[in-house]
């Protein structure tokens, strides 16, 4: 309950001191009938005792009192922790001056004669009172202001504001005696597909369980800081965990000057995070992916040791899960050169450096375009072509694919048009799209408003998403595809084999294709016949009964093997349901152009090809 419930629940309290019994009850009575809770005291000793019992609202004081005089009570109450900021008015016969600048010196906040209607008077304390209450709220916003702009209101651990503050003094600590400082950037690794699967409150429960294991990780001060040189010493140097991010934690380790060091604090982080979480019956072990960086060989401010420190994490999540990265030159090289390819992607479209390509697609039969797949490319204006590998990671790192994904489907959706309008037989167009746009659930009113801009039926357009992002964000992805499947636009799931791989799995998704990937396929093809799985050359893919309901398209990449050697001498089709048609994808990718530039193809060697199965 905050400051203000509270005093709609409880009345204020006014003490009223005065030696003068009737004067007490007269002035306590009008404050009773005013709504105010009244206690009395009738000296200045009784004062401080009562205010010490029970902190109050408001103080009505006589000055002329036996022994303490009301002023040295003023002076006193002042002095107690509690009484600060409550009114004190004080009453008196005496009406000179001297008096009233004695009463405001001592600590009044405002002075009255003792021959006011005591009516007034408590109308007098309402308004103390109420300007109390009102000034209490203004500095319960503004600690939980300060509070908030050093300290995450999620795990209560210092944010990255305050671990700067941290940092700098302990390297002020460290310089002079000429001590080590490690910061370790911690990122928990698929927190966000934990995040989606099992909702926001269990990981808002994970990240604050997450921060009591870190918590304990850090080590003993007074185990390992006992060869500190003085008293100051060991008050600054006590290890830190903060929250700088999302999924992000932060450890700073005073001390600590060597990777020998580090990698024992980093194994006992790991181990914690591996002993698994139990959240509603489900059991979650973690791990993290982990950048360092060291002083002073590293960094000699808190800001590039943060930063330094994030540029390794970020480097050892390409590494894979729990990875441990030390920085070094080359990462911070690397760091820079993704700044600025960030800053010139953010200009890219502005200035239009993106075009798509399209590759078409071939049925086998007469080797005519039965649909096309747009890819995107960006030419950058100084480093020429730039690989979509080395650019979309980190669009989807910032958020941008969002605008270049709207830019990539309305294009697509153009072009699909202008091939129709030209003559063309409507093909349809598949779009890649990343698991990042599916993340906010506006993909499908993005795919809608553009499939309307440009005047085409849904069916001409295809979006394909990578089955990393359906693991992902498998939720969103769920309610995208069902939305899509009403909305007759077609899906397909690319690169499967690389995750998972589970085909029951895929049962709860509409999708109309299939793709599998070619080290998936290529696994099977190289197995050795002693294995037991195969007793012929071919590879043997069964899709079991229960994957009935999945409609699916396998995309199997054999660069240089002729279509229908591939077809006949390769795969073998187990499936009752099977109905087969052949499909490839043949050509290198170009720009949108005339229909007729495709429909002369000659029967080639293709790079993949595509089996299509009803079910």
């Amino acid at each position: 309950m905050n400051i203000s419930e509270n005093q709609a629940a409880i009345p204020a309290t006014v003490l009223v001191v005065d030696d003068d019994p009737g004067a007490r009850l007269l002035v306590g009575t009008a404050l009773e009938m005013a709504g105010f809770r009244v206690v009395t005291a009738a000296d200045g000793a009784a004062a401080l005792k009562r205010f010490g019992e029970h902190p109050v609202d408001c103080v009505v004081l006589d000055v002329v009192m036996p022994g303490m005089s009301g002023f040295d009570v003023c002076s006193a109450l002042r002095k107690l922790p509690h009484c600060h900021h409550v009114p004190i008015l004080m009453q008196t016969s005496l009406d000179d001056m001297e008096s009233v600048n004695r009463a405001y010196n001592a600590g009044a906040t405002d002075f009255s004669s003792k021959g006011i209607n005591p009516m007034l008077l408590a109308q007098r304390v309402k308004f103390l009172v109420r300007s109390k209450q009102t000034q209490d709220q203004l500095r319960e916003s503004e600690a939980r202001v300060r509070y908030l702009a050093y300290y995450d209101p999620l795990t209560a651990l210092p944010n990255r504001q305050r671990l700067l503050q941290i940092l700098e003094q302990q390297v002020a600590w460290a310089g002079p005696r000429q001590r080590g400082l490690a910061v370790l950037m911690l990122d928990v690794d698929n927190f966000s597909r934990i995040n989606d699967t099992q909702g926001q409150a269990v990981g808002d429960a994970l990240l604050k369980e997450v921060a009591h294991r870190l918590q304990n990780c850090l080590r003993d001060s007074q185990r390992t800081l006992d060869q500190a040189e003085d008293i100051l010493e060991k008050k600054d140097v006590n290890d830190w965990v903060a929250r700088t991010g999302g999924d992000e934690f932060a450890l700073a380790l005073p001390g600590i000057s060597s990777a020998e060091g580090v990698q024992v604090v980093a194994q006992r982080v790991q181990l914690a995070l591996a002993r698994p979480f139990a959240f509603a019956q489900a059991e979650i072990p973690l791990s993290a992916t982990m950048g360092v960086s060291l002083f002073p060989s590293d960094a000699a401010s808190p800001e590039a040791l943060v930063k330094n420190a994030d540029a390794a994490m970020h480097h050892g999540k390409k590494s894979g899960q729990g990875a441990l990265e030390f920085f070094n030159k080359s990462i911070s090289t690397r760091a820079a050169r993704h700044l600025s390819m960030e800053a010139d992607l953010r200009r890219a479209l502005e200035r239009s450096e993106f075009t798509l390509y399209y590759q078409p697609r071939l049925a086998l039969k007469d080797l005519r375009v039965e649909a096309v797949e747009a890819l995107l490319r960006w030419r950058h204006p100084q480093r020429g072509f730039v690989a979509p590998d080395e650019f979309i990671p980190l669009a989807e790192q910032n958020g941008l694919i969002v605008d270049i994904g709207d830019w990539v489907l309305r294009e697509a959706c153009a072009q699909a048009r202008r091939w129709r309008d030209a003559g063309g037989p409507g093909w349809q167009v598949a779009v890649n799209v990343s698991g990042v746009q599916f993340r906010d659930g506006t993909l499908v009113s993005r795919v809608s408003r553009a499939i309307d801009s440009a005047g085409i039926e849904s069916r001409m357009i295809e979006l394909e998403f990578t089955e990393g992002a359906l693991i992902e964000y498998s939720t969103a992805v769920s309610k995208a595809v069902k939305a899509l499947k009403a909305l007759g636009v077609a899906t397909a799931l690319d690169d499967f084999g690389t995750g998972y791989s589970s085909l029951s799995y895929l049962r709860h998704f509409p999708i109309d294709t299939l793709k599998i990937d070619r080290a998936f396929v290529r696994a099977r093809v190289s197995k050795p016949k002693h294995s037991g799985n195969t007793s012929k050359p071919e590879t043997r893919i069964r899709f079991r009964d229960s994957c009935s309901a999945v409609r699916c398209q396998s995309r199997i990449w054999s660069a240089g093997i002729p279509i229908g050697c591939m077809l006949i001498s390769r795969i073998r089709l187990a499936s009752r349901r099977a109905k087969p048609a052949q499909h490839a994808r043949c050509g290198k990718p170009v720009k949108g152009c005339a229909p007729c530039a495709w429909w002369t193809v000659e029967r080639q060697a293709c790079d993949c090809v595509f089996l299509e199965f009803d079910g």
